[in-house]
């Protein structure tokens, strides 16, 4: 690769703080400019990179500057397509975090559209390149765990409790599928990376936990891989990102935010199977630095990268998806609860 890429961030604080640190680290970014509400990111920014940066109000202003090849995009997720799309159409290779949008049809424009054109469009699921599930996908493609038999997921945080009404988060056309839209997206990605290429079959979905417009609660049953597979997205419990993956030979318990890896050989004589601690055993990996340098090399040979905007845009099917299959539990149950009863 001949030099660094020189790219332009909309949305300088919050996740494009974390954005800006791995771009960093990798090697092969240089920030240029960036367009943020808060002048005080700008600040920190130009602190961080050690650099200034050039200063814009609009997207229209970035993607006009000539050095600015590429455009990583770190704003609220309502504003990632309009703003893929004025890059795209202006030339520069595009980095949109996750998720891709709220608007499937326009997603899948602004995807095609990149495609036709040769304009490499990144995208920014992370967790599957983690250490952790680099682990976990190395396990189970070396056939320790025999047939693998059923899959459960878990992704949930309170969010749904504590975010203020006037929140995007709280506004059903921007964050359709609630929990599963922001957060089991990413337990959604992973599953296709470990197992393959996912359908939801059935459901079912509370929208009565909180007052919100949106959803609160999914329990989807689906196939990753032809693996049955349950999935439990929710906004209003604790903090927990688990896998739990059963073999003929042995399971696999996994455990995010604490890393946690386990293992659990099947003995058809003893009776009891203990469990092995293989979270000390996780090797170091590079794997996001490392995709982060194949967004750089496509940038450079007009290709689209391994995460591609393609790989964000089936996930995010699969967030529609769930919608569809899911019914209302209130339906289901033939009444609905009140708010009060449901929290108590």
């Amino acid at each position: 690769m001949n030099g660094k890429v020189k790219y332009g961030m909309l949305g300088l604080g919050g996740f494009g703080r974390y954005r800006r640190k791995k771009l960093r680290q990798s090697g092969g970014f240089e920030l240029v400019a960036g367009m943020d509400i808060n002048p005080q990111a700008f600040a920190e920014a130009e602190k961080e990179e050690g650099r200034a940066i050039r200063r814009y109000a609009d997207v229209e202003e970035l993607v006009a500057d000539p050095e600015v090849e590429a455009v990583v995009i770190s704003t609220p997720a309502a504003l990632h397509v309009p703003q893929a799309m004025v890059a795209a159409r202006a030339g520069k290779a595009v980095y949109c975090e996750k998720p891709l949008g709220h608007d499937l049809a326009a997603c899948r424009e602004l995807v095609e559209y990149c495609e036709a054109r040769q304009i490499p469009h990144g995208h920014g699921f992370g967790a599957r390149y983690s250490a952790l599930w680099q682990e976990v996908k190395r396990i189970v493609d070396s056939g320790k765990l025999g047939r693998i038999v059923s899959l459960s997921a878990a992704t949930m945080h309170t969010g749904g409790l504590k975010h203020p009404e006037d929140n995007w988060r709280f506004v059903a056309s921007q964050n359709p599928g609630g929990p599963l839209f922001q957060c089991g997206i990413h337990k959604i990605d992973t599953l296709r990376f470990l197992f393959g290429e996912g359908r939801w079959h059935s459901g079912l979905v509370n929208r009565r936990v909180t007052p919100a417009q949106t959803d609160d609660v999914y329990v989807l049953l689906g196939t990753f891989g032809g693996i049955p597979t349950t999935l439990h997205s929710h906004y209003v419990a604790s903090y927990r990102h688990t896998l739990e993956v059963y073999g003929t030979a042995g399971d696999l318990f996994i455990s995010e935010h604490p890393t946690r890896l386990e293992y659990k050989a099947t003995d058809l004589e003893a009776g009891y199977e203990p469990i092995e601690d293989l979270t000390a055993h996780i090797p170091a990996s590079n794997s996001e630095i490392e995709s982060l340098l194949d967004f750089a090399a496509a940038v450079r040979e007009r290709r689209q990268p391994t995460m591609s905007g393609r790989e964000g845009l089936i996930s995010l099917e699969l967030v529609f998806e769930a919608e569809r299959v899911a019914t209302d539990i209130d339906t289901l149950c033939h009444g609905t609860r009140s708010v009060a009863s449901s929290i108590g």
